[in-house]
């Protein structure tokens, strides 16, 4: 039998607004049933006490009653209140208290400076109500008193997204302008996550920082998050993205041990992983806006409990054509006629000229990509297997499989050689640019590694090893792409 709502209130809405940070003990912070349409509160208690002697004498009571008793008024430290709670048995759908919330805020917006905010539900379902500015929205728990005081602030200092100049310091090229635009009249309409689409290359992450700065200087946004699923990714938007192209706001690196200790930050970036594990450390109304890189990877399995909790406004970021994203990702991020907010293809970029376009050199050592068989190896091949304890008869490996299961050095060797007769140069004409080397595992990669300094012992530097085990990754990448070595 489904509770009554003084039992929801007392096992379900009691402790959800404490763990909010609202003390139910002070007065100065939420107050009970109290008269939203002028009548004196203290009254309405006294009246209380005399309605309940009237009722157990079976009398009918004559005088005048306040028009609406909201359940919970939470208040600013000034006196005003901020916000209503109207609470429902969990039997009923708290959508359906939306017309009286809407009396309660009417009434209290006549008395004081501003109209509260409203949250409806009846223990298991919340919905949060910012009358007159947005519809009501399902959210995954209430909202603190520091939530509400920076949703009022934002509210009341708002500008329009569409009439604030871009920084054409962060971004300057024509298209990323129009992504900027685009997103800015999705949230100009009311939706509350939007979706870039952009190719490798076209300044994705300065488009996102540009955004960004678009938020702030609108007063649209005071707490924001970049996420990825990648150590190097997120350091990158701290890096090259936060200190470069906004460096006069704090910023902070979330890790789990000290979630609580970075909250005074304005920026924020963080690993999906970490998100996940951390996320319940932040109220639901937190963050203002978040910004997930390669989105398409990130809202599948558990990561997308991360999505569904916060209520923050949203922009998915990803460099995966849009033909190959999968429809869930456009459904997640309110574009339903499957096209995102915005699209900047590689084909486009290259026709603009801002990419160049790719040739495909197909290598001799084929066979590493289609796999591999006994009868299709040479007789020196046959040898190098057999030295190995290897019956090349008995052999019928993938491509996939070659790499896990087959260390040939020999074909390492070749593969370097190969690379170094045909990738492109150096200005010398003797060491190649910057080449990834993409290797099936990481005991793959160091062997890769381990062939190339015996094949070129003079070239000591060239190649290094970067995976997500490797120590100091993140300085081999700022090596690589700053400096001279390594090259591949």
């Amino acid at each position: 039998m489904a509770p009554n709502e003084a039992k929801t209130r007392e096992e379900l809405i009691d402790p959800a607004l404490e763990r909010a940070g609202w003390n139910l003990r002070d007065p100065n912070q939420v107050r009970f049933e109290i008269p939203v349409d002028g009548f004196d509160p203290q009254a309405w208690q006294i009246l209380q006490a005399e309605l309940k002697k009237i009722k157990e004498q079976h009398h009918i009571y004559e005088g005048a009653l306040p028009k609406g008793i909201c359940d919970y008024a939470l208040y600013r430290p000034n006196g005003e209140i901020i916000a209503v709670v109207e609470a429902k048995r969990t039997s009923i759908d708290p959508r359906l208290a939306e017309p009286q919330t809407r009396f309660y805020l009417t009434e209290i917006a006549k008395r004081q400076s501003f109209c509260p905010f409203g949250f409806m539900t009846n223990g298991r379902d919340i919905y949060f109500y910012d009358m007159g500015y947005a519809s009501k929205r399902q959210v995954q728990g209430f909202f603190s008193p520091d939530d509400l005081k920076n949703l009022l602030y934002l509210r009341q200092n708002a500008l329009p997204l569409t009439q604030i100049p871009i920084n054409n310091t962060i971004t300057d090229r024509s298209y990323q302008h129009e992504a900027i635009r685009r997103v800015s009249e999705a949230f100009e309409q009311g939706k509350r996550k939007t979706l870039l689409v952009m190719a490798t290359g076209t300044g994705k992450t300065r488009t996102a920082m540009s955004i960004v700065d678009l938020f702030l200087r609108s007063n649209q946004a005071r707490r924001i998050l970049f996420v990825a699923d990648r150590d190097a990714l997120v350091q990158q938007a701290i890096t090259d993205g936060f200190e470069t192209y906004i460096p006069h706001e704090p910023c902070a690196r979330i890790h789990t041990r000290d979630s609580e200790k970075i909250k005074t930050s304005r920026l924020f970036a963080v690993t999906l992983q970490t998100l996940s594990n951390c996320f319940s450390t932040f109220t639901p109304s937190f963050f203002d806006l978040i910004i997930f890189d390669e989105v398409h990877r990130s809202i599948f399995n558990k990561w997308n409990d991360v999505l569904q909790y916060f209520d923050a406004r949203m922009i998915g970021l990803t460099a995966t054509p849009a033909d190959f994203i999968e429809r869930n990702t456009f459904l997640e991020f309110e574009c339903y006629d499957g096209h995102p907010t915005y699209l900047y293809s590689y084909e486009q970029a290259v026709e603009d000229g801002y990419l160049v376009d790719y040739s495909v050199y197909a290598a001799k050592t084929k066979f590493q990509r289609k796999g591999i068989r006994g009868v299709d190896l040479s007789e020196e091949e046959r040898n190098s297997l057999i030295e190995q304890g290897l019956d090349p008869d008995a052999l019928d490996f993938s491509g996939t499989d070659l790499e896990r299961k087959v260390s040939n050095s020999d074909t390492l060797r070749k593969q370097w050689q190969e690379l170094m007769e045909v990738c492109y140069k150096d200005a010398s004409g003797q060491l190649p640019g910057k080449t990834i080397v993409f290797a099936m595992t990481q005991d793959h990669a160091l062997r890769l590694e381990e062939a190339f300094n015996k094949l070129y012992p003079q070239n000591a530097g060239l190649v290094k090893v970067i995976t997500f085990k490797s120590e100091y990754k993140g300085t081999h990448i700022d090596a690589f792409k700053q400096q001279t070595l390594p090259r591949n």
